[in-house]
This record gives structure tokens, sequence and C-alpha cells, in this order.
């Protein structure tokens, strides 16, 4: 009897991903670093829902959004692509298929995330609403668990060398975790603000090291 462990070799050579999810990945990746570099900062003034308000009014708002929003539904569509095209260890497959729904009701969630700016003046009084609450719990039941599958899908790719390696998994364990922790304080605390930063660029980072390590591979067994 034998069994399989996170370690146990799955195929004779490394995973070679195929042009479509390298194109996939590659453009989500450089639409969520686009994304969040256009994201607006609030004035650091009030309470959070005074906060909320000011980021709300800012020109970038839209553009950011769209970005994340066209970003989620590219990392939707890889992930939904990976477990049909290419020989995953069985845990990686797994773990795909569970961020391919996360990823998918992130991505629903992020259309009324963008179309917020539009109920901005209900909030210019400084007061708690529906779209107040709506955004906290957007940040804290979407936004952080997708952050929190990126997370464990770089370590447990990484291991099995499905996506990347152990190096690429350390970039995508912490962008990962930093973005989490930041989204899931964000409507509480000002603390953890920078950790958007930190998480954006690991989680970009991450993706586009796994594409460039996928495509070198892909390079290899072609030759």
């Amino acid at each position: 009897m034998t069994t399989t462990t996170l370690d146990s070799p799955v195929r004779s050579r490394p995973l070679a991903l195929d042009r479509g999810t390298l194109a996939y990945l590659t453009a989500a990746a450089v639409a969520f670093n686009v994304g969040g570099a256009l994201h607006p900062n609030d004035d650091g003034t009030g309470n959070k829902v005074a906060q909320l308000h000011d980021m709300l009014l800012r020109p970038t708002w839209y553009p950011s959004h769209l970005g994340l929003l066209v970003s989620f539904g590219l990392f939707t569509a890889a992930f939904v692509r990976m477990p049909r095209r290419l020989d995953l260890a069985p845990l990686t497959r797994r773990t795909i298929r569970v961020m391919a729904v996360v990823s998918a009701l992130t991505t629903a969630a992020m259309v009324p995330h963008l179309l917020a700016a539009l109920g901005a003046d209900s909030i210019a009084d400084g007061r708690s609403n529906a779209l107040s609450v709506f955004m906290t719990l957007d940040e804290t039941l979407a936004d952080a668990p997708w952050a929190l599958g990126i997370a464990l899908l770089a370590l447990v790719a990484g291991v099995t060398k499905d996506l990347g390696n152990r190096m690429t998994a350390v970039i995508g364990v912490v962008g990962g975790l930093s973005f989490a922790a930041a989204a899931v304080t964000i409507p509480f605390t000002d603390t953890l603000d920078r950790l958007f930063a930190v998480g954006g660029t690991g989680i970009t980072l991450w993706t586009l090291t796994v594409v460039a390590v996928g495509a070198w591979r892909r390079r290899g067994q072609q030759v």
C-alpha cells in the first residue's frame, strides 16, 4: 500500500503551463497591479464611513476597480482552465477547484463594489448604511478569503512544482497573507493599510514568476 504526500513526485518532469494558462495569468497579474496602483486613498480624517465616502469621490475609483474586476475574472478563468488542461497533483487540483469558486464569487462581488461610487451621497453624513455595510462585508468575506486562497495555492502548488516552485511559493504566501490581513482589517482600522502594497506586489510577483517558470519549462520540453 502506497501513500502520496505533498512532497511525493507526481510526474517524471516539472509541469509546463500551456499557452492559454500563461496568457490568462499574465493578463490577470497586469490588471491586478494596475487596479492596485490606481486605487484611491482616503484623506485619513473622520471615521471609516467618512473615509470611504472620500475614496468613492476620487476620479480613480472606477478605473481602479474596473482593473481589479478584470483581474479577478481572469484569475477565475485560469483556475477553471487548469484542472482540465494540466496534469496536476491531486492536492493542487483540489485547491485550484476551490479557488475557482472563491475567485468567481469575488469577481461577482466586485461588480457592486465598482458601482458603489454611485451611492456616495448616501454616506456623505458619515453615518453607516447598507452601502457601507456591504463594503465592509465585501472586504472581509470576499477579498480576504481570495487572498488567503492565493497564499494556500502558492504553498501547495509551489511544493508540488505544479505552479512555480518553493521559491515562488514564499512570494505568494507573503503576498497573499499580507493582502488578506489588510483587507480584513481595513473596515475597522488603518493600522495594516500599508500591507496592501506588500500584498499586491507579492501576488503580482508570484503570478508573474509562476508564468516565467511555466514558460521556461515549456520551452525546455519543446527543445
